[in-house]
């Protein structure tokens, strides 16, 4: 028996329909149907009442597919038992700005417990600096945000995204957040990072000029220049400290809101493929526990 057709299987019970289980299972709704009829003949029993529209489960079916998840299960968890018991290799990883203050210690933390055997080696630049660097190898994964175009031997992973805001000193006489950037002086990030790009194409886009008095190279710096009384900037909501947040006027940017995105971006044909699959696995952890 192969383990696919039981997966295929479940699959369908879960999607209610052929055409959608081959979808979620990226092959053609032929495919699953083969391989549910190849599950009837070892079986030597029908699973599914065709003559409805889609094919329903029958009595039989129901049964296998309980004792199917089962197996499953208990595959995957023996599957991955012995490959953390194996685990070991040095990952390089490459962060933007601010990652490495809020997600990534907790992601790195847990990742070596869970695994002892893995080295790191971890550094810090903006998005498009990290993206080269992964393709000419000299890292093996980075976190990166808002990146327009990819070349096409690297792959991106998306993790989460965040929206943008408006900030100000809460004593300015704040009106929207339209006219808090208007009336400014605005406090510009950097525009050859990613977020900056962003930031700029937003305001374009919104046809809002600004009146620039500096440009910064993180967020946390127009935060800290926004709460000396200097003026508005826009920054990732997540990089607003939450004892700052009580000094500052926060809108959100743009209607609708922007959001950047962050995600892993690493070689399609990586050297280190399972350190990096678990890196990734990790964040995602990670990310659901906050939620």
């Amino acid at each position: 028996m192969d383990l696919r057709h039981l997966k295929t299987l479940v699959t369908v019970a879960d999607a209610d329909s052929f055409a959608s289980a081959a979808d979620q299972l990226f092959i053609t709704p032929a495919a699953v149907s083969q391989q549910i009829r190849q599950l009837e003949s070892e079986f030597d029993m029908l699973l599914f009442d065709r003559a409805s529209r889609p094919p329903r489960l029958n009595s039989n079916c129901e049964e296998l597919v309980r004792r199917a998840r089962d197996l499953l299960q208990q595959f995957e968890q023996l599957k991955s038992s012995i490959h953390e018991s194996h685990v070991a290799g040095r990952l390089s990883i490459g962060s933007v700005n601010g990652i490495m203050v809020s997600l990534l210690p907790e992601t790195l933390s847990s990742l070596t417990r869970r695994h002892p055997g893995i080295r790191l080696r971890i550094e810090e630049g903006s998005s498009q600096s990290l993206v080269r660097r992964v393709q000419r190898r000299e890292l093996d994964a980075a976190i990166v945000t808002d990146v327009m175009e990819l070349p096409a031997t690297l792959e991106l992973f998306p993790l989460f995204s965040e929206p943008l805001v408006v900030i100000e000193k809460s004593e300015q006489d704040s009106g929207s957040w339209k006219e808090t950037l208007r009336k400014g002086p605005f406090l510009r990030l950097n525009r050859q990072s990613a977020m900056g790009s962003l930031i700029d194409r937003s305001l374009k886009r919104f046809r809002i000029r600004v009146k620039e008095i500096m440009e910064l190279d993180s967020s946390d710096s127009v935060v800290q220049m926004a709460l000396a009384g200097l003026g508005c900037g826009i920054v990732p909501m997540g990089r607003v400290p939450t004892d700052s947040a009580r000094l500052l006027t926060i809108q959100p940017f743009g209607e609708p809101q922007v959001y950047r995105k962050l995600a892993m971006v690493q070689r399609k044909n990586t050297d280190t493929p399972a350190l990096s699959h678990l890196l990734y696995q990790e964040l995602q952890a990670q990310l659901a526990q906050r939620h």
